[in-house]
């Protein structure tokens, strides 16, 4: 028996996964057929039965190694939806009632700057190894990883940067961008952060690859010289540092809060909210 006789007898396994509260499906890739061949008829089969069982969204990741896939998925009428090292994400929206509701990806990257200050009050800036403007120098920071806290994200930017541990404090401000990268928005939040009184005397280890120059300057002078903020974001949070380390102002602070679904079936999760503090947190 010749090799595409024997995949015309393999039985076609129906592709199933996890359904959620719109109807939608999200396929278990271990269910993938082995061959191309198989994977048309499978997902052929498959489309019919959700159409049947009035499926609206189905969602179908491809790991990266069966890339040979997604043109069948294409060609029956999936879209890219996303893609990351270890997968192609995509779509198809099966409701004809109504129009594609599916969420796109990611709308924005989340950017995290901390502003650090010792007792001496200086702040800790750097210079960039490759930047748009010479000789600017300005906080370390940088993206937030995925799944990961503006808190222990800024930490993380700090120390890879420099070579300082700091601690987060609170958030001074943020910034929003509409159309940043890829098209996406971009949001940039701006960090208080402090060192503990056995930390003061580190010594500053940047990254030579990514940092051009690293040092401690007096907070109040970089606050008062306009010419040294060719973007003038750093000097707005500067001037906001000196206004809450003066008391004339309140950081955003983080606040967990505890979130309880009515489903009895559903798990509560926590949600982190930045206000200002106030006596009367619940």
């Amino acid at each position: 028996m010749t090799t595409t006789q024997n995949q015309e007898c393999d039985q076609v396994t129906l592709l199933t996964g996890p359904g959620d509260i719109y109807s939608g499906v999200t396929v278990d890739k271990t269910l993938l057929a082995k061959t191309p061949a198989l994977f048309e008829r499978q997902l052929e089969q498959s489309l019919v039965a959700w159409r049947q069982a009035k499926r609206r969204g189905i969602w179908l990741s491809i790991p990266h190694d069966r890339t040979e896939l997604i043109p069948i998925a294409q060609k029956l009428g999936f879209v890219l939806h996303h893609a990351k090292p270890d997968y192609v994400m995509l779509s198809h929206w099966l409701d004809e009632e109504e129009p594609n509701q599916l969420p796109s990806y990611a709308m924005s990257t989340i950017g995290v700057g901390g502003l650090v200050v010792n007792k001496k009050r200086q702040v800790l800036l750097i210079q960039e190894r490759f930047a748009y403007v010479d000789d600017y120098f300005k906080l370390p920071g940088g993206c937030l990883d995925i799944g990961e806290s503006i808190e222990k994200g800024v930490e993380r930017e700090v120390f890879e940067e420099t070579g300082i541990h700091a601690h987060f404090r609170g958030i001074l401000g943020f910034t929003y961008k509409e159309e940043f990268r890829f098209g996406h928005g971009d949001v940039y939040f701006g960090c208080l952060m402090s060192l503990d009184e056995n930390e003061e005397e580190q010594k500053i280890n940047y990254d030579p690859h990514e940092i051009a120059a690293c040092k401690w300057m007096s907070l109040d002078e970089w606050a008062n010289s306009p010419e040294k903020h060719p973007v003038a974001i750093t000097l707005h949070l500067a001037r906001l540092a000196i206004d809450v380390l003066d008391g004339r102002q309140q950081l955003l602070e983080p606040d967990r809060i505890e979130v309880k679904s009515r489903n009895p079936n559903r798990p509560s999760w926590d949600i982190m909210m930045y206000r200002t503090k106030s006596n009367d947190k619940n």
